[in-house]
Order: C-alpha cells, then structure tokens, then sequence
C-alpha cells in the first residue's frame, strides 16, 4: 500500500503544483488549496494514465484522504508509466 500512497500523493502534488511533502496523506482532500470537483476529475484521470487502475468516481467522496485513495487502488496497479 505505501507505493498506492506514494503514486495518489505525488499526482495530487502534480495536480495542485505542490511539493508532495506537503501533501498530508490523512487530510481529507476537499481541504487541500484549490480542490474541487475538476480537480478530482483530472486526479481520477491521471491515477488511471499512470497507473492503469481505474477508479470509480461515485466510490470517492469529497472527504476523501489520499489513504483512502490508495486503500482503493491496492496493489494491483500496473508499474508507473
């Protein structure tokens, strides 16, 4: 699970243009500067273009954390592209 958490963290420190230290993994996403739906939207993208998983966008919700995140993606996600 620690690469599903490392892989969620640094897309969303892409995403919003943040160092991905800066990212707390147990903070709920919706508090995150800049967060909204679109977002989560390009966030669900990405995970899957790197990834390969594909995440149900009805699964998340807007507290969700990057924990959460990576307990859905597991560890049957392909090697980073």
């Amino acid at each position: 699970m620690e690469k599903s958490v490392s892989v969620v963290r640094q897309v969303v420190a892409d995403i919003l243009l943040m160092p991905a230290e800066r990212v707390d993994c147990h903070c709920a996403l919706s508090q995150l500067p800049d967060w909204d739906s679109i977002v989560q939207l390009t966030m669900l993208m990405v995970i899957e273009e790197r990834t390969g998983f594909r995440l149900d966008a009805d699964r998340l919700s807007s507290s969700s954390s990057v924990a959460d995140i990576a307990k859905l993606l597991g560890d049957g996600y392909k090697t980073l592209h």
